[in-house]
């Protein structure tokens, strides 16, 4: 999934956790005001990551009334929100906002997550809707001490579900980013630009297989720093009587430090502890042409192309070797929706897309086996489906969709990474239902059931660990009902298999979150939430691998989890002005 905010991507090329890392903790959620979805490998726009599909966050241009917002809650969660805006700053239609969100939180756990966040963004925007830009600046820091997954067998022995195998581990991150994003028109044809750059930084210490090295434990440090620039353009090319042409392009060129993993005790480094320690110059082009096109009423289309390319010099700074890589690739890319009547379409997508992979090992090899990755694991996937308006408040959708990735990211625990794996095959079918039975009340639910198997040479099929087979969500939303508002969401996460044969599964999980809010006056209103509010002792995440408690003798293989939190109560208070 290709992540982006403000046209900024989110996603890590090259990452020290794992590629294609993605933390979007550094956005303030008061301060977007839309988002776009686009599911699967068909749009010419969407590059690196865009399998699944692509969704790109865009922030407030403007706020009516400035904003501070408090809130308390259980396990020590306290937050601060300040936002404000002014209109006409310095020309007629300009305007100006800022907003800085400050998060402490302790968490149930019984090392203390003593976690602090600091997020902060301004923004000015000028012009009009047809000639116009905004410049905006990001800014977001994060310390924690983090509970890593614990062993099932720890639990058996009677331990607590939320206890630390290692209270050391946590880290800290940040990243601060400058974005210009304009749109003009040029005789007639709009041209949209974005020009960024980003300073980000992560040290991250897991422990995720405890004692296997019985003196010093088996800690280790990932650490990743990097400078992003990049940019994108967007040129209705050629308008026509029946559509329009489109031409664009992106680009962005990673300059990254230091990308390393070492081993550490309470998160000092050990004496030769440094296992690797790269510098990689990372660079990708992307240029796509596409044609939308109205052959009658009822039906359209959306053709193009892609053409990709991705070149990395990598610097191994334990040894000095050098070593780079490159190569190019071109998708097709077609869309087509025919329309039985005003309010039912019917739509066909497919397409072809990429993952790259991480640059050390398509210019060095990986760690285990010196064999090398290729630059671009390529997707393909289609889908058929149908979207109907079946009344004035009944909307429903369904699709078929299939998926497959010459070469899957799986996670591995003894490093906490992600490795390129064996080709992969996905296919599904999803529905979704949107009800507004009155004005004030919205039902909305979605439901997906897929089928996820690897594909290695030789072999027959085999389960992906981790690939969730089912979900489904419902939600009961009440808003502009007097001075309440409300909310109720349900989330299910089916069943998945932990390794390839599936002879081990994790269990579901079904969460339930509910919010109330009341307006006591015009500029004041209140809300109360409940997290987890059937209290469910599920899992966050569930992995299968081998590790050593302190005092055992050998390796075992074990489930290991991170557990739901608890039933939790958080309130807030927020003043417009």
């Amino acid at each position: 999934m290709a992540t982006f905010i403000d046209g900024m991507p989110v996603n890590n090329r090259t990452h020290a956790h794992g590629q294609g890392y993605t933390d979007i903790n550094f956005i303030i959620p008061e301060m977007i005001e839309s988002l776009n979805y686009s599911k699967g490998p068909y749009y010419g726009k969407e590059g690196d990551f865009a399998n699944a599909g692509a969704v790109r966050l865009h922030s407030k241009s403007g706020m009516k009334n400035s904003l501070i917002k408090v809130g308390l809650g259980q396990f020590g969660y306290q937050r601060l929100l300040l936002a404000g805006g002014v209109s006409d700053l310095f020309n007629e239609g300009d305007s100006f906002i800022a907003a800085l969100d400050i998060t402490r939180y302790d968490g149930p756990w019984d090392v203390a997550q003593d976690q602090e966040k600091y997020s902060a963004m301004a923004k000015y925007t000028f012009g009009d809707a047809v000639n116009g830009g905004n410049i905006s600046f990001m800014g977001f820091d994060n310390t924690w001490i983090a509970t890593d997954q614990i062993p099932q067998r720890y639990i058996d022995n009677g331990g607590d579900r939320y206890d630390s195998m290692d209270d050391t581990t946590g880290g800290n991150t940040h990243r601060y980013s400058l974005n210009y994003e304009g749109w003009h028109d040029i005789s007639g044809k709009e041209l949209q630009s974005n020009v960024y750059v980003i300073d980000y930084g992560l040290e991250l210490f897991a422990n995720h297989t405890y004692a296997t090295d019985a003196i010093n434990g088996d800690q280790i440090r990932q650490y990743d720093e990097r400078k992003i620039i990049g940019g994108s353009l967007l040129f209705d090319v050629l308008p026509t009587a029946n559509g329009e042409w489109q031409l664009g392009m992106d680009v962005r060129h990673d300059h990254i430090g230091d990308v390393s993993l070492s081993a550490t005790k309470k998160r000092e480094t050990l004496v030769s502890g440094e296992l690797i320690r790269h510098k990689v110059e990372e660079t990708g082009l992307g240029l796509f042409l596409q044609n939308n096109h109205n052959w009658s009423d009822n039906f359209r289309t959306q053709i193009g192309a892609r053409f990709d390319y991705l070149q990395a010099d990598v610097e191994n700074r334990l040894t000095g070797e050098k070593n780079n890589a490159s190569d190019s690739m071109v998708s097709p890319k077609l869309s087509a929706i025919y329309s039985t009547s005003e309010t039912t379409h019917w739509f066909a997508n497919y397409g072809q897309g990429y993952h790259s992979n991480d640059a050390r090992g398509f210019s060095e090899g990986s760690r285990a086996t010196s064999e090398k990755a290729d630059v671009f694991a390529r997707s393909e996937g289609a889908d058929l489906g149908i979207q109907s308006q079946l009344t004035d408040t009944l909307q429903v959708a369904a699709s078929l969709w299939w998926l497959t990735l010459e070469s899957e990211l799986i996670f591995v625990g003894d490093n906490g990474e992600t490795e390129a794996s064996d080709k992969s095959e996905r296919r599904g079918i999803e529905g979704s239902i949107f009800w507004q039975p009155e004005s004030w009340l919205i039902i909305d639910s979605d439901v997906a059931f897929s089928q996820a198997r690897l594909q290695p040479k030789g072999e027959s099929e085999q389960y992906i660990p981790g690939a969730i087979e089912r979900v489904f969500s419902l939600g009961i939303a009440v808003h502009d009902f007097g001075q309440w508002d409300a909310g109720l969401r349900l989330r299910h996460f089916g069943d998945f298999a932990l390794n390839e044969d599936n002879s081990q599964r994790a269990d579901a999980v079904t969460m339930l979150n509910a919010q109330l809010g009341y307006d006591f006056t015009t500029v004041l209103s209140g809300s109360f939430e409940v997290i987890n509010l059937t209290n469910e002792e599920g899992n966050d995440i569930t992995y299968l691998y081998d590790s050593r408690l302190p005092g055992e003798g050998a390796d075992v293989e074990d489930v290991h989890l991170h557990p739901t939190e608890p039933r939790m109560v958080r309130a807030s208070m927020a003043y417009r002005f």
